[in-house]
């Protein structure tokens, strides 16, 4: 996990940023080929995984493990399938801007894991891939360090009072199903309100006169970055 997250960490500052402190112009041949070259990369480090997996599967298999209901059984079928399912996750959760952790929730309940299980992995994930987002921001000096600081502290806060609660209704009531409804609320509050902040900024968007279409990748990131607080004060001008 620590390796590919270093990888894409090194792919994307090479790639550059907003910021002109890119190392392959935009739009180059090198910038494609820096940018593609994650697909190989990441798809022989699941293929490695996944066929350590089923070796250890056969170790266990041999040894005549006796394997609980709730233990994934890799076979040639689920060392491949749910790392595909995973990787069209990853891609959703890149399209979107949300984390891949919580789309993978939902997978993992469908692979059999406890919610308890579901919960730390996905949380585990969670930690590798904004931990290298945002060195990845840090460096290149696009980092709002006021904004992640106070961000940090909120959800850092949100969290331990989450487990902690969380943690005391499962002793409590002897309910792992818990577990898994809290996960489904957070997805769906989270689809609802993705939803309702995209139509607003489209609606404003649109009576701004501003352009609703696709724009060239590389013009994008010839333009000057606007900052979170240029653009909420831009926002708050608007009458």
């Amino acid at each position: 996990m620590g390796l590919c997250s270093a990888l894409v960490l090194l792919v994307s500052l090479i790639k550059g940023g907003d910021s002109g402190n890119e190392l392959v112009a935009c739009g180059s041949i090198g910038y494609w080929l820096t940018k593609l070259s994650l697909l190989p990369l990441l798809g022989l480090a699941a293929a490695v995984i996944s066929r350590e997996l089923m070796q250890r599967q056969r170790l266990k298999e041999g040894s005549g493990w006796r394997f609980e209901s709730c233990e994934v059984q890799w076979t040639g079928r689920t060392a491949y399938y749910y790392p595909t399912v995973c990787i069209s996750a990853g891609v959703a959760a890149g399209l979107l801007g949300i984390g891949g952790g919580m789309l993978k929730g939902p997978i993992m309940l469908e692979m059999g894991l406890p919610p308890g299980v579901v919960s730390a992995t996905a949380a585990y994930m969670l930690l590798w891939t904004t931990a290298s987002t945002t060195i990845q921001f840090g460096i290149m000096g696009e980092m709002l360090w006021d904004y992640a600081i106070a961000l940090w502290l909120v959800g850092l806060a949100s969290a331990i009072f989450g487990q902690l609660v969380l943690s005391w209704l499962v002793r409590r009531y002897k309910k792992q199903y818990l577990i898994t409804l809290t996960i489904g609320f957070v997805i769906g509050a989270s689809t609802f309100f993705m939803g309702l902040s995209g139509i607003v900024r489209t609606f404003q968007k649109f009576y701004a006169g501003e352009w609703l279409g696709l724009n060239s990748l590389c013009a994008l990131a010839a333009a000057k970055p606007v900052s979170i607080r240029d653009a909420a004060a831009s926002h708050l001008d608007v009458r």
